[in-house]
């Protein structure tokens, strides 16, 4: 597939129209909105940041392709997890308002006291959300990370068995899932390639010094093995810089400007 790089505007600058205006000459296809303000992701946005925010976008030519309100960053029982349906209803009629396709959500955060029946509350939170997305014509995606019921091979494998007939799917991360102990990203990518409809694209440095998280290519992903494996695919999933790396607007950029070496058609295969 071609290219269809983007970016997480907050991993460039907090203000999400300062972020799209920044990027506006970087050769992106679109963005992914997360935080929109120091201390405030979507859809906790005013009228007029949002006005201002269509206005930079449009200038910019860049299209939304995923909204990311952090919904269930929390366990179950967590005090904030009875806000967690106000706040997707939320960011939904957000989403169907700017024709956004897709809203990412966490997997649920695990607890020292999850038991195995908490699956099935997770399998039924989860479930209901996709369902409810699906009916307003939206894909919902949940993101593998450590730490959540979607973050090894035997968790995401059920998650995806159960959820995708009701629409669910994946926002991949492969730093995500070398975090988690996965220890073949291509491997992964190829028995879920179906079920991914946003990506993730970050490293990790897996030694624990410093900050783990490092520049594209410069970690344990092997992004220069996996990345035309994807770009083989032959589905148009938006990949988004997603670098957390400071200071963010230099580190991104360099991110963007290490995947022109992938943007020519290269060989591979899926199956």
């Amino acid at each position: 597939m071609k290219p269809e790089w983007g970016i997480v505007t907050d991993e460039v600058l907090p203000q999400a129209q300062e972020a799209v205006a920044w990027v506006a000459g970087w050769g992106l296809a679109g963005v992914e909105i997360r935080g929109v303000a120091p201390g405030r992701r979507i859809p906790d946005i005013h009228p007029e940041e949002a006005r201002t925010l269509r206005q930079a976008l449009a200038c910019a030519g860049l299209v939304v392709t995923a909204l990311s309100p952090g919904t269930w960053k929390c366990s179950l029982d967590a005090p904030e997890a009875s806000l967690q349906a106000a706040r997707f209803q939320r960011t939904l009629d957000l989403a169907e308002e700017w024709a956004v396709p897709r809203v990412i959500t966490f997997g649920v955060k695990r607890s020292e006291s999850d038991t195995a029946a908490d699956y099935s509350r997770v399998c039924s939170l989860l479930g209901q959300m996709s369902l409810e997305a699906g009916r307003r014509g939206i894909t919902l995606c949940v993101e593998n990370e450590k730490g959540w019921w979607a973050d090894t091979d035997e968790a995401i494998d059920r998650l995806l068995a159960d959820l995708a007939p009701a629409g669910l799917r994946l926002n991949w991360d492969a730093a995500n899932y070398a975090d988690a102990g996965g220890t073949d990203p291509v491997a992964a990518y190829r028995r879920w390639y179906k079920n991914i409809a946003n990506i993730h694209l970050k490293d990790v440095c897996l030694d624990k010094a410093g900050n783990r998280w490092c520049l594209l290519g410069q970690g344990a992903v092997g992004w220069e093995r996996l990345l035309p494996v994807m770009l083989a695919s032959p589905e148009a999933v938006p990949m988004s810089i997603e670098t957390h790396v400071p200071p963010l607007p230099a580190n991104s950029l360099i991110n963007r400007e290490w995947l022109k070496g992938f943007e020519q058609p290269k060989q591979g295969e899926i199956a």
